[in-house]
């Protein structure tokens, strides 16, 4: 066989294999990213159960404030 048929067919190789070698690692990366978000999922926000006050008087949006308090009247 003539030297250059040989170097086309070794270049050809190497092209699938390296395009096989791609698409196995972007299959792996896939996997890896779906499994990191169930696993993202399953676990709780640790700061979903921490309220934090929209004022500074410690109250919420929403929340009846006391008419009594004149210093929380001023601030606003």
């Amino acid at each position: 066989m003539h030297p250059e048929m040989i170097r086309a067919l070794a270049a050809e190789q190497t092209r699938d294999w390296q395009s096989t070698a791609r698409a196995h690692s972007t299959a792996r990366l896939a996997r890896q990213a779906r499994k990191a978000l169930r696993r993202q999922q399953n676990t709780p926000d640790p700061m979903a159960s921490v309220r934090v006050p929209d004022f500074v008087d410690g109250t919420f949006h929403g929340e009846a404030r006391a008419a009594s308090d004149t210093h929380t009247e001023a601030v606003r």
